[in-house]
């Protein structure tokens, strides 16, 4: 359970850098808007991005897996069509803006979980 609510809320922090970053091109009504739309995408990203995926695979393979930030930026304008206090400008857009936030996901991911190699229980 305390896994689960780490991931959220490094996703939710990772979604509202990039929305700082993209300006008004990605929006955030207020900070339950990055509470409900970081759960929406992961609750999204856990059901129907391997459904996707498993659709799209020869895209996938010949993309080099490239193609998953087309289904997460696909996602990201579905959870803009659902939620009222999120918005993203476009197609394009979305797709920076997945790439974008998988690279926040995982610097922040890293700093959270700090570098455990080093570190043996005896």
């Amino acid at each position: 359970m305390k896994r689960l609510l780490v991931s959220w809320a490094v996703a939710g922090v990772s979604m509202y850098l990039v929305s700082l970053l993209l300006g008004h091109r990605m929006l955030f009504g207020g900070f339950w808007s990055v509470v409900w739309t970081s759960a929406l995408v992961g609750l999204f990203n856990a059901i129907l991005a391997p459904l996707l995926n498993l659709i799209t695979c020869p895209v996938y393979l010949l993309t080099l897996g490239l193609s998953r930030f087309l289904i997460s930026g696909l996602l990201l304008l579905l959870a803009d069509s659902i939620l009222e206090g999120f918005y993203i400008a476009g197609f394009l857009w979305a797709v920076l803006a997945a790439v974008l936030i998988s690279l926040a996901t995982t610097i922040i991911g890293g700093l959270v979980k700090g570098d455990r190699r080093g570190v043996r229980a005896r």
